[in-house]
């Protein structure tokens, strides 16, 4: 796969990795009249849910070790052999 552009817009600095998405479930504790509070257990990531913040137009969010962000065009593998 390739991104345009992969080099951070910023900074100059190769792109680290693409931002995700992933779901989760923090975790609630009731008490007897159904109050509930966020118990002290954290959230569970749901991994294999995870998915690449991908834009209206198909821009991916690309991350560089530098804590900037910016839009890049995807271009998968298939399409650079053409």
């Amino acid at each position: 796969m390739r991104f345009h552009p992969h080099h951070c817009p910023e900074c100059g600095n190769i792109a680290k990795g693409t931002a995700e998405n992933v779901p989760g479930r923090c975790n609630l504790a009731f008490d007897a009249e159904g109050n509930a509070e966020y118990d002290d257990t954290g959230t569970d990531l749901f991994w294999d849910g995870a998915e690449t913040d991908v834009d209206g137009n198909g821009r991916v969010l690309l991350l560089c070790s530098n804590g900037h962000d910016w839009r890049a065009d995807f271009v998968p593998e298939e399409a650079q052999a053409s």
